[in-house]
């Protein structure tokens, strides 16, 4: 039963692969035109071995046919008799030779030019397809919900973009266009065979129904193996880029030798798979060879005697052999290919499993430039695995307002922020823009509202203003702008190339406050909305973090904000302060609203300051 559903899945993988061929269609049909010509040249170029036993052997007359009767040795005879009246000279054999000899030189020329396009179309088309399913993969994943990313691995996620999709071009696209170019070959090399000897033909291929039956067999175990293979493969490019990532982290604890120990188990792992796969994948056509020649040597015997009991003419024995052991590669090949299209469906598996990933934050139809009133949140909650995080919270979020969340690690402060952001949706209750629920609004036109500085910001190995302009068409004008705003210009001028100088992967030519200072930029060159800044300052020493808290301070100015910070200082003069425990709303208010409380607000700030302070 599970192998009925494994052939369903495979051959609906093979469908959808075959959808992403449809439009290379006309490329696809060049390539088959130039594989069907090939194919005939190469079994034109097997046929030549009988007029050249003719010409060696026999007189000049015997390049004609004789009369056939049945209506197979007709055609048979026909196709001879338009070979041999392509190479008759003059009549002597020394003339047919030269003649056969040039002829020779011109059908494995001609082969071997439809064999070069052949193979440029090929990789054209394949290189095409395999771009597509890539652009198309990659594409799917920037457009996933941030809860995908959290639950998989990143390391995974390139491992399919990069080897599973490599592989579904080295195991099922490129096999396919090499098994489709032997397959034509095995069904003109059959034609001549059966117009040779239909006997000899059936004797010959009766050790196929052996070869299907071992197919059979072996593709259990290489379904298995692939699929080890794939993860083993997908687990050491985890550890390589966790290990990448995070080099300081292996530097500064000495644990070079615990990250290359575990990169060596996984690799490790994954020779393992791989060896056991090459084990079945090279067994199933040695083992087919096996009966193919023992297949042959029946045929040797049986057409030997044929031969001697003057039944079959010798060359025609000979053309018979060389056409039989000509039609043994592509056969091999096609078998093989039978082998490696397992370990594609494996990979093909991984990679549409991410295509048909559901999404769950739906997009509205409405869009949105601004609001108007408020942002009210109205009871929502929200869990991550079944653990809540976020218990039933109300508040509000006025426009050209300032509001804070402070509470301890975990209490639920920038999950609120990524619900208010929509990278989730609430579980229970709602979120409205002007008493509309923002699920009713384009997802990327409510997103516009925002510009977000965290605590480490990303930026990309490109220039400054690049990364200032980056998802946004910014005129120079509006990046030298935002910049200034920022706190950012003077020290980007000082740079070597200045707006077009390179900060190197992750920024790492800038230092943390100069970082910070262009992801402010980042965010106010879009002229947002509303604010977040999640921690913009927490990672920064005293002297950066009074840098940056500047620029922070004058982005505020008439604008909406919501600011998460442990820094108490930094939202002193928020209008409203959201104190959270344990996923809800332990008190709200003013600063000195929650001073006067004495309550949780009011600890933490005793122990950031002097009680006396806080009068």
């Amino acid at each position: 039963m599970q192998s009925n559903k494994e052939e369903k899945a495979n051959k609906k993988y093979l469908f959808r692969i075959i959808g992403f061929i449809k439009p290379f269609k006309w490329m696809l049909l060049l390539q088959v035109l130039l594989n069907i010509v090939f194919s005939a040249l190469s079994t034109l170029s097997v046929t030549l071995i009988l007029p050249i036993i003719k010409v060696i052997f026999y007189s000049e007359e015997s390049l004609k046919s004789t009369q056939s009767v049945d209506p197979i040795s007709k055609m048979n005879a026909k196709f001879f008799d338009f070979i041999a009246g392509m190479i008759s000279g003059n009549g002597d054999k020394y003339s047919l030779l030269f003649n056969i000899s040039i002829f020779i030189i011109f059908v494995f020329l001609f082969k071997n030019i439809f064999k070069y396009l052949g193979a440029i179309v090929s990789v054209k088309l394949e290189e095409g397809i395999i771009k597509s399913i890539r652009d198309k993969l990659f594409h799917r994943i920037v457009t996933l919900p941030v809860e995908f990313f959290v639950k998989s691995r990143q390391g995974n996620l390139i491992s399919i973009i990069t080897n599973d999709v490599a592989t579904i071009n080295s195991s099922t696209l490129s096999t396919f266009t090499t098994t489709l170019r032997e397959l034509i070959q095995i069904v003109l090399y059959f034609t001549l065979l059966i117009t040779i000897s239909a006997k000899l033909t059936m004797i010959a291929f009766s050790s196929s129904i052996i070869s299907l039956i071992l197919i059979r067999t072996a593709i259990k175990y290489l379904r298995k193996y692939a699929s080890r293979m794939q993860m083993a493969m997908a687990d050491y490019t985890s550890t390589m880029q966790e290990t990448i990532s995070g080099i300081r982290v292996v530097k500064a604890y000495n644990a070079q030798d615990t990250a290359f120990n575990k990169f060596e188990a996984d690799s490790a792992k994954y020779v393992r798979s791989a060896v056991k796969l090459k084990k079945i994948t090279e067994l199933v056509p040695s083992v087919n060879e096996i009966f193919a020649i023992s297949a042959l040597s029946v045929v040797l015997m049986v057409g030997g005697a044929e031969v001697l009991n003057e039944t079959m003419k010798p060359e025609n024995l000979m053309l018979f052999l060389f056409s039989l052991f000509s039609i043994m590669s592509p056969i091999s090949t096609v078998v093989n290919s039978i082998s490696r299209f397992q370990h594609g469906f494996v990979s093909a598996q991984r990679v549409f499993s991410i295509l048909d990933e559901k999404p769950k934050i739906i997009s509205g139809s409405k869009k949105v430039n601004s609001f108007t009133q408020s942002i009210n949140i109205k009871n929502i909650s929200f869990a991550y695995n079944d653990n809540n995080v976020i218990d039933d919270v109300t508040l509000e979020l006025k426009k050209s307002k300032k509001i804070a969340f402070v509470g301890a690690s975990g209490s639920g402060k920038s999950t609120m922020l990524d619900l208010l952001i929509r990278f989730y949706d609430p579980s229970q209750g709602s979120i409205e823009i002007d008493d509309i629920n923002i699920r009713e609004y384009n997802v990327r036109s409510y997103r516009e509202l925002f510009g977000m500085v965290g605590q480490e910001n990303m930026l990309f190995n490109d220039t400054i203003a690049n990364n200032i302009r980056y998802g946004f068409t910014a005129t120079d004008e509006d990046i030298i702008n935002a910049a200034k705003s920022a706190n950012a210009y003077n020290f980007i001028m000082n740079t070597p190339n200045g707006f077009d100088t390179m900060i190197g992967d992750r920024g790492v030519n800038l230092s943390g406050g100069e970082r910070q200072r262009i992801a402010i930029a980042r965010a106010l060159v879009r002229n947002p909305q509303i604010l977040i800044f999640d921690e913009a300052t927490s990672a920064l020493d005293a002297e950066s973090e009074k840098v940056v808290q500047e620029p922070i301070n004058k982005s505020l100015e008439n604008k909406t904000a919501v600011i998460v910070a442990h820094r108490l200082s930094t939202i002193i003069d928020c209008d409203t302060i959201y104190v959270f425990e344990n996923g809800r709303i332990a008190e709200f208010g003013t600063h000195i609203d929650l001073i006067s409380n004495d309550g949780i607000y009011k600890k933490l700030y005793d122990i950031q300051f002097d009680k006396t302070s806080a009068k």
